[in-house]
Protein backbone atom coordinates (compact mmCIF):
# COMPACT_ATOMS: atom_id res chain seq x y z
CA UNK A 1 0.00 0.00 0.00
CA UNK A 2 1.05 3.61 -0.51
CA UNK A 3 0.77 5.81 2.57
CA UNK A 4 0.66 9.60 2.08
CA UNK A 5 2.36 10.95 5.20
CA UNK A 6 2.67 14.49 6.47
CA UNK A 7 6.42 14.29 7.19
CA UNK A 8 7.74 11.80 4.65
CA UNK A 9 5.45 12.20 1.65
CA UNK A 10 4.36 9.02 -0.10
CA UNK A 11 5.92 5.85 1.22
CA UNK A 12 5.39 2.27 0.19
CA UNK A 13 4.35 0.07 3.09
CA UNK A 14 4.54 -3.69 2.91
CA UNK A 15 2.16 -5.68 5.10
CA UNK A 16 5.11 -7.51 6.67
CA UNK A 17 6.53 -4.17 7.91
CA UNK A 18 3.47 -3.20 9.95
CA UNK A 19 3.93 -3.21 13.72
CA UNK A 20 0.82 -4.02 15.74
CA UNK A 21 0.56 -2.50 19.19
CA UNK A 22 -1.17 -4.76 21.71
CA UNK A 23 -2.41 -1.58 23.44
CA UNK A 24 -2.34 1.94 22.02
CA UNK A 25 0.35 4.48 22.85
CA UNK A 26 -0.92 6.64 25.72
CA UNK A 27 -3.14 9.40 24.36
CA UNK A 28 -3.52 7.85 20.90
CA UNK A 29 -6.29 5.28 21.31
CA UNK A 30 -7.24 5.23 17.62
CA UNK A 31 -3.80 4.18 16.39
CA UNK A 32 -2.44 0.68 16.85
CA UNK A 33 -0.54 0.08 13.62
CA UNK A 34 2.77 1.71 12.77
CA UNK A 35 5.88 1.25 10.73
CA UNK A 36 9.37 2.00 11.98
CA UNK A 37 11.31 4.35 9.71
CA UNK A 38 14.97 5.23 9.91
CA UNK A 39 15.98 8.66 8.65
CA UNK A 40 19.42 10.24 8.45
CA UNK A 41 19.85 12.74 11.28
CA UNK A 42 22.63 13.89 13.56
CA UNK A 43 21.00 11.97 16.43
CA UNK A 44 20.16 8.23 16.31
CA UNK A 45 16.46 8.76 15.73
CA UNK A 46 13.82 6.50 14.24
CA UNK A 47 10.20 7.35 13.47
CA UNK A 48 7.04 5.47 14.36
CA UNK A 49 4.72 6.37 11.50
CA UNK A 50 1.05 5.65 12.10
CA UNK A 51 -0.77 3.64 9.44
CA UNK A 52 -4.26 4.72 10.59
CA UNK A 53 -3.36 8.42 10.83
CA UNK A 54 -0.79 9.44 8.17
CA UNK A 55 -0.36 12.84 9.87
CA UNK A 56 0.93 11.15 13.04
CA UNK A 57 4.59 10.19 13.40
CA UNK A 58 6.60 9.96 16.61
CA UNK A 59 10.36 10.42 16.76
CA UNK A 60 11.77 7.61 18.88
CA UNK A 61 15.19 6.75 20.19
CA UNK A 62 16.75 3.83 21.94
CA UNK A 63 17.05 4.90 25.59
CA UNK A 64 20.51 3.31 25.81
CA UNK A 65 21.80 6.08 23.52
CA UNK A 66 20.87 8.72 26.13
CA UNK A 67 21.51 6.71 29.32
CA UNK A 68 24.03 3.91 29.00
CA UNK A 69 22.89 2.43 32.33
CA UNK A 70 19.24 2.24 31.31
CA UNK A 71 17.61 -1.09 32.07
CA UNK A 72 14.08 -2.39 32.44
CA UNK A 73 12.45 -5.57 33.62
CA UNK A 74 9.51 -6.88 31.68
CA UNK A 75 6.69 -8.60 33.50
CA UNK A 76 5.57 -12.03 32.39
CA UNK A 77 2.45 -10.37 30.93
CA UNK A 78 4.54 -7.87 28.93
CA UNK A 79 6.63 -10.72 27.51
CA UNK A 80 3.50 -12.67 26.65
CA UNK A 81 1.85 -9.64 25.02
CA UNK A 82 4.72 -9.12 22.57
CA UNK A 83 5.66 -12.82 22.44
CA UNK A 84 9.21 -12.71 23.75
CA UNK A 85 10.74 -15.09 26.29
CA UNK A 86 13.04 -12.48 27.86
CA UNK A 87 13.57 -8.72 27.75
CA UNK A 88 16.74 -8.80 25.67
CA UNK A 89 14.75 -10.18 22.71
CA UNK A 90 12.84 -6.88 22.53
CA UNK A 91 13.93 -3.60 21.02
CA UNK A 92 13.34 -0.80 23.52
CA UNK A 93 12.42 2.68 22.29
CA UNK A 94 11.29 5.89 23.96
CA UNK A 95 9.26 8.74 22.49
CA UNK A 96 11.04 12.05 21.90
CA UNK A 97 9.52 15.47 22.43
CA UNK A 98 11.12 18.01 20.09
CA UNK A 99 10.05 21.56 20.98
CA UNK A 100 11.20 24.76 19.21
CA UNK A 101 14.01 25.18 21.75
CA UNK A 102 16.41 22.41 20.73
CA UNK A 103 17.97 22.47 24.21
CA UNK A 104 14.64 21.18 25.56
CA UNK A 105 14.56 17.96 23.54
CA UNK A 106 13.51 15.25 25.95
CA UNK A 107 12.40 11.67 26.16
CA UNK A 108 10.20 9.75 28.56
CA UNK A 109 12.36 7.02 30.06
CA UNK A 110 9.56 5.86 32.35
CA UNK A 111 7.19 4.83 29.52
CA UNK A 112 9.27 2.87 27.00
CA UNK A 113 7.95 1.00 24.01
CA UNK A 114 9.02 -2.63 23.85
CA UNK A 115 9.01 -4.12 20.39
CA UNK A 116 9.43 -7.66 19.11
CA UNK A 117 10.88 -7.18 15.60
CA UNK A 118 10.35 -10.84 14.67
CA UNK A 119 6.63 -10.90 15.47
CA UNK A 120 6.01 -7.19 14.70
CA UNK A 121 4.32 -6.71 18.08
CA UNK A 122 4.86 -3.74 20.39
CA UNK A 123 3.57 -2.30 23.61
CA UNK A 124 4.18 0.83 25.63
CA UNK A 125 4.80 -0.02 29.26
CA UNK A 126 4.81 2.20 32.33
CA UNK A 127 7.66 1.51 34.72
CA UNK A 128 6.44 1.63 38.31
CA UNK A 129 9.73 2.56 39.93
CA UNK A 130 10.68 6.23 39.88
CA UNK A 131 14.25 5.51 38.83
CA UNK A 132 13.70 7.11 35.41
CA UNK A 133 12.33 10.50 34.53
CA UNK A 134 9.25 11.28 32.49
CA UNK A 135 11.19 14.31 31.18
CA UNK A 136 14.78 13.27 30.51
CA UNK A 137 16.45 16.25 28.81
CA UNK A 138 18.95 15.09 26.22
CA UNK A 139 20.76 18.30 25.27
CA UNK A 140 21.37 19.89 28.68
CA UNK A 141 22.08 19.08 32.29
CA UNK A 142 18.60 19.33 33.85
CA UNK A 143 18.58 15.62 34.70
Amino acid sequence: MILKTRLFGKIKVLKKEIINFTAPILGFADCRQYILLERETSFPTFWLQSIENPALAFPVVTPFSVDENYSIKLSAQDCEDIRVKKADEALVLTLLVVPHDIMSIRTNLRAPIVYNPQKKLAKQIILQEEKYSIHYYIMDNRN
